[in-house]
């Protein structure tokens, strides 16, 4: 029996969940704001009754609204919401986290704070500032904003945002590993995913504009965006073994750019970003249950059985892979595996764009980038221990084994990669009203980039003989044969898109407009032995009917067709399985019988074909959708939406399968036919002359995920005092695809998510207020569990107490 690693406990407490510095940065950024402003609090007194204007004595006028709070010299609205979090669920934990992940504690639920100036002249910092955040104390997303401006002279906006993301679905990978029997198959249970998950998302911006409305404005920003945390990876090594990763990726992007009004409606500017990406991700072998006799740890891999019928080796030390937690050190196996592989990317990106409506019937906008990238891997290493396949032996040696084998960077500080990316975009459109029944508009973009790059590396393999070489032979042993073999490899991509749109519209009568147009494209690819080019053109329909304020209906059609262009190009399409004809209809129709009540109703018509013989491809998307508002009074309203969606793909592809007495061919399988079919043309094919074990089986590849989904909501305020809102939200998933190992489940494809919820606001004071949210989830699958179970059925109540001024 195979067993999951331990490691994943590990993956509950993420380090990248304790970091709050850029928080802190916009926190303290707004108390100066505030603080500042607090500096004219003391000129001006709070405004009072007396101070506003009375009528004459014998006027009678309707109640004023209450004035607003006004504190110093700005009008100022506050709220917070501070309270906590219960949940409980039951069944599957993984894919709660991996759903939901809602957990219990307290929390800061939302916070929000407006300022408004009453008199510029008294506030010379800033005339308006709003800021607010919410799920800070453990939710999984956590958001701050703020924003403040003075006048003409600046304005700033900043965020940031935590998200957690987790993911155990264990059957994106799962090995299916078995122990059948032709009277008992039984699939090994493993409850985790070989791939899981436990990463934390942070993304902090900030934007700063001096001089917004005057003709020349200046804007400075920055953002900055890193992802790490602890996740579970494979390799194919000796077995394909599980790693512990530390996924660590950043980007900092640095921005500026002056904005010049040359004229009335028209409008230049010119940016500069410069991107800096660090890519620190490393690996290491994964915590394994098994260990050699000296108690190394030692992995077979997570596609290896275990059992009294399992053996390894040759000769006499041909022997059980595993007894009592330890294994035959002949077996295939690896007792280190890591890789560090730094990676640093610079991207310095000018850009020129002009918007221009100077003459009333004419509008247009175009813009030029280029940009220069450069990225370099340095101190590159891998290293493999233990036993695997060697590639091949060393003379006079008829068997052999990879005892080890490193690969490091040959380059200067041992940089493995070097490569530049040279980026030309520029884009242009232009629409003009030629007449009051009649427009025209033309768009054209040229994309062309290239990519040039090296690579010097060192690889360092040692071999020995099977019969004698294990997991105990010395690294340093006479036996072993050591090769270092220096390779360095230069190479290129280039790419050049041409493109331009044309479109008419034309007004029929006031209730009518249709429009009509054509899409060309052009694509160029080149690398060292091929000069490949695609055409594309499609046609553009489309027309909207509105014979009245209560109904307007909408429609377009797109088509789309590739052609390859020369006889180098082998096939229709730039990837071989993509469509190389689509057509995409979309329609909508709106109706508003009263100013209470909208109904609207969507459709979406996608399909693509792919008519090679050796591919066979069909796909489409199709969806339904149906939405409904009514609000007949203030108090009460009521909102239903309903969608179908069905996501359809059929591909030929080519399989090997093993039949054996438990589990045989698949219905209708057959071998060496169409796409499998070896010939002159098709020299990856097989022959049906072939060993059943050895031949290609023909498949379609085919995924069919038809979702039906529903909301309904009703909200309710009977009273200043009393606000409800509950619904429910229910999915339901009913899919097929070809499952080419019989052990596979549909899992989500055929699944259901059921969700109802209830809110309620309870106004128990003035400025105070009750806060009580009801949420269930479910998630069920309908075709069995596979490895382990996926079910879960919970509850997340949260409730808080709300303050506002």
């Amino acid at each position: 029996m195979t067993k999951q690693t331990e490691f994943v406990h590990s993956l509950v407490g993420s380090q990248a969940g304790f970091r709050i510095s850029r928080l802190c940065t916009l926190t303290i950024a707004a108390a100066l704001a505030i603080g500042g402003a607090a500096n004219s609090f003391g000129q001006q007194p709070q405004a009072t009754s007396e101070q506003a204007a009375k009528p004459a004595a014998q006027e009678k006028k309707a109640p004023a609204p209450p004035a607003e709070k006004v504190v110093g010299n700005y009008a100022m609205h506050s709220s917070i919401e501070l309270g906590g979090v219960i949940s409980q669920w039951d069944g599957s934990n993984a894919m709660w986290a991996t759903m939901v992940n809602e957990g219990t504690g307290m929390r800061m639920l939302n916070q929000s704070l407006e300022m408004r100036t009453v008199n510029p002249s008294k506030t010379p910092f800033f005339d308006t500032l709003s800021t607010a955040s919410f799920g800070y104390g453990g939710e999984p997303n956590d958001v701050s904003f703020l924003k403040m401006s003075k006048g003409k002279l600046y304005d700033f906006s900043g965020s940031f945002r935590r998200d957690r993301n987790y993911y155990d679905y264990n059957l994106m990978p799962n090995s299916l590993l078995s122990t059948a029997t032709p009277a008992t198959p039984v699939l090994v249970p493993q409850p985790s995913s070989l791939h899981i998950f436990n990463t934390v998302r942070r993304n902090t911006d900030v934007l700063f504009t001096l001089f917004p409305v005057s003709r020349f404005s200046f804007r400075a920003g920055y953002n900055q965006n890193t992802h790490e945390g602890p996740t579970l990876s494979t390799l194919h090594g000796g077995g394909d073994v599980q790693l512990a990763q530390w996924f660590r990726n950043g980007l900092g992007t640095y921005t500026g750019g002056v904005d010049v009004k040359l004229a009335k409606r028209t409008t230049l500017s010119y940016d500069q970003f410069v991107a800096f990406y660090r890519g620190d991700t490393s690996f290491q072998l994964a915590p394994t249950p098994f260990t050699l006799s000296d108690g190394t740890p030692v992995s077979l891999g997570v596609n290896v059985l275990t059992g009294p019928t399992q053996t390894c080796g040759t000769g006499a030390n041909k022997t059980q892979n595993v007894i009592n937690g330890i294994a035959n050190p002949f077996c295939s196996s690896t007792t280190t595996e890591n890789q560090s592989a730094p990676t640093r990317t610079s991207f310095p990106t000018e850009q020129f764009r002009f918007v221009s409506n100077y003459w009333d019937k004419v509008s247009m906008n175009g813009r030029i980038t280029y940009s220069g990238g450069v990225s370099n891997v340095n101190s590159f290493n891998q290293t493999f221990i233990g036993i695997g396949r060697a590639s091949s032996c060393p003379p006079n040696t008829p068997s052999c084994v990879l005892r080890q084998e490193i690969e490091t960077g040959a380059g200067p500080n041992g940089q493995f990669a070097h490569n530049k990316r040279i980026n030309v975009n520029a884009d242009y459109g232009i629409e003009a009203e030629l007449s009051k029944y009649l427009s025209v508009s033309d768009a054209f973009h040229y994309w062309d980039f290239r990519v040039p790059g090296s690579s010097a590396y060192s690889e360092t393999v040692l071999t020995g003989a099977t019969a004698t070489t294990s997991n105990f032979t010395p690294l340093t042993s006479p036996s072993l044969t050591t090769v270092t073999t220096p390779s360095t490899v230069t190479n290129f991509l280039n790419q050049k898109i041409l493109g331009n749109t044309l479109l008419g519209i034309a007004t029929i009568t006031p209730q009518v407009k249709i429009s009509g147009g054509w899409r060309f494209d052009n694509r160029n690819i080149t690398d060292p032995g091929d000069d490949l080019t695609w055409h594309q053109n499609g046609l553009l329909l489309g027309a909207v009917v509105t014979p009245s304020r209560v109904f307007r209906f909408n429609v377009n059609l797109d088509t789309l067709n590739w052609k390859s262009a020369n006889a180098e190009t082998p096939s229709n399409t730039y990837t071989r399985e993509a469509p190389d004809k689509v057509y995409h209809v979309r329609a909508r129709a709106t109706v508003k019988p009263a100013k209470w009540i909208n109904f609207a109703v969507t459709a979406n018509d996608f399909e693509g074909k792919n008519n090679d013989p050796l591919v066979n491809h069909l796909e489409h998307n199709h969806d339904f959708s149906f939405a409904t508002e009514i609000i007949p009074t203030e108090k009460f309203s009521f909102d239903m939406y309903y969608a179908h969606d069905d996501v359809f793909s059929e591909t030929n592809l080519c399989y090997i399968f093993v039949p054996t007495a438990t589990y045989p061919l698949p219905p209708g399988a057959v071998g060496s036919v169409g796409t499998c079919l070896q010939t002159a043309n098709n020299p990856g094919g097989t022959l049906p002359t072939q060993p059943a074990s050895s031949q290609l089986y023909l498949g379609n590849g085919r995924y069919d995920a038809p979702v039906n989904f529903f909301s309904g909501a009703i909200s309710w305020a009977p009273s200043k005092y009393f606000r409800y809102n509950g619904g429910a939200r229910f999915t339901d998933t009913n899919g097929t695809a070809e499952f080419l190992n019989p052990l596979m489940v549909p899992g989500a494809l055929q699944s259901k998510v059921v969700s109802p919820f209830s809110d309620l606001l309870i106004n128990i004071a003035p400025q105070w207020a009750w806060h009580g949210n009801w949420v269930h989830h479910g998630y069920d699958e309908a075709g069995g569990p596979g490895p382990a179970p996926r079910t879960f059925h919970g509850d997340v109540i949260t409730l808080g107490v709300q303050y506002a001024f």
